[in-house]
């Protein structure tokens, strides 16, 4: 028996270019959900039952998850690569119900590319008519073209799967300072890490060699996490490489200038602004479901001792957004308590690190000077307390805000 079939696209690898999206719309009838249940053997009466579908929370029969995921089926096998596509994975978070006869837009984005697997990974959202967030994730697929590999020798490609067993850790601002030290900590304690870096790529690799040096699993991805298309496209390279992330740490900071306040324009609170709390809220919400579905997780978000007691002069707009990550630490300490994810905090005193490597040195001997402990924080301490947070033994702790401060602030 002929069949007829809608030709498919036939891209190549070098024809898809990261950044590309790919887009469908369709509405399931309840002939859709029927046959599909007939193929697939899930009569529930929540897809096929209206009279029991109506007493549910969402008043009417909704279409199955999974009839929902072949719509990225759809767009890979005819769309992106089309004829040459081999799926090899996929990542997928049902975040609301879709009903009968309901329109939705499936959209996938080419948010990375290995030219040695020859693969893409690609982020997947089902959307609704207002453009809310329907279902959401990410995938993997190979392209079988004829065009040869290229070979890549001593690296660990961050698209190759790495099968670990360990539970996974994201911390970004991760390739110097406080960041690379809580990488290298709980890559110790037992956790597989991704560490996200913006601009310094061999730091970061240098962490990641240490850390494979000492035993540990890790591999480092860039990304801008100011930029939501680049925290979607890290998020992929994390779930396609490690798995979902139990932990996250965010270390991300920009450059620290002191300038009175006088001095000061908006765009310097803005920019600090953008890694306190733009930077952090979209890589919590981009987290999250996957925590959610893994049965919960632990953030840190590290916040400095500037918001406790008198912060020192100079630094209004680093000060200013250090007090809003405090509230939107302990806003979403409240809100995700349902779902098992402790959101805590980590505020450390003055660390000698990168950022601060410009400041004079009378500036950390009068500073250790008044501090009780008579020294200043390093990186481990801090380090040691992200750790401690994370760990089981803090699993009653969630919206703390542990001050890293050698006695320089008591409660």
């Amino acid at each position: 028996m002929n069949q007829k079939f809608l030709a498919p696209a036939q891209l190549k690898f070098d024809d898809i270019a990261v950044g590309q999206s790919f887009e469908v719309w369709r509405t399931f009838s309840s002939q859709d959900v029927d046959a599909f249940a007939t193929l697939s053997g899930d009569y529930s009466p929540l897809h096929v039952d209206a009279a029991y579908a109506a007493g549910t929370e969402f008043g009417a029969p909704v279409v199955h998850g999974m009839l929902l995921a072949s719509l990225f089926s759809q767009l890979v096998g005819m769309r992106v690569p089309g004829k040459h596509a081999l799926y090899l994975g996929q990542d997928l978070s049902f975040r609301r119900p879709v009903r009968i006869d309901e329109p939705v837009r499936a959209v996938v984005k080419v948010v990375g590319k290995s030219d040695a697997t020859r693969t893409l990974v690609l982020n997947t959202e089902i959307r609704s008519v207002d453009d809310k967030v329907l279902v959401m994730g990410s995938a993997k697929v190979k392209v079988r073209d004829d065009s040869p590999p290229t070979q890549v020798l001593g690296e660990r490609l961050a698209s190759a799967p790495i099968q670990s067993g360990r539970p996974v850790a994201l911390v970004t601002g991760a390739s110097r300072g406080i960041g690379a030290e809580i990488a290298r900590t709980l890559a110790k304690n037992g956790y597989a890490v991704a560490l996200n870096y913006f601009r310094s790529e061999e730091r970061a690799r240098q962490v990641v060699r240490e850390i494979e040096l000492a035993g540990g699993i890790a591999f480092a991805v860039q990304a801008d996490v100011r930029d939501a298309e680049s925290v979607s496209g890290l998020l992929a390279e994390v779930l396609q490489t490690l798995g979902p992330p139990r932990v996250l740490v965010n270390a991300a900071v920009g450059e620290l200038i002191n300038r009175p306040l006088g001095e000061l324009c908006w765009p310097d609170f803005e920019n600090h602004m953008a890694y306190q709390v733009k930077a952090v809220l979209q890589l919590c919400q981009a987290v999250y479901p996957a925590m959610k579905a893994a049965g919960g997780g632990a953030v840190v978000n590290i916040l400095s001792q500037v918001t406790a007691g008198v912060p020192a002069t100079g630094m209004a707009d680093y000060v200013c957004a250090k007090y809003a990550l405090l509230g939107l630490s302990k806003a979403m300490a409240a809100e995700w308590a349902d779902a098992h994810i402790r959101v805590n905090m980590v505020s450390p005193g003055l660390t000698r690190t990168d950022l601060t490597e410009h400041y004079q040195e009378r500036v950390f001997k009068m500073e250790a000077a008044r501090t009780p402990l008579k020294r200043i924080a390093t990186p481990a301490d801090v380090a040691h307390a992200v750790a401690y947070l994370v760990a089981d033994e803090a699993s009653f702790l969630t919206g703390v805000n542990l001050l890293v401060a050698g006695g320089q602030v008591m409660f």
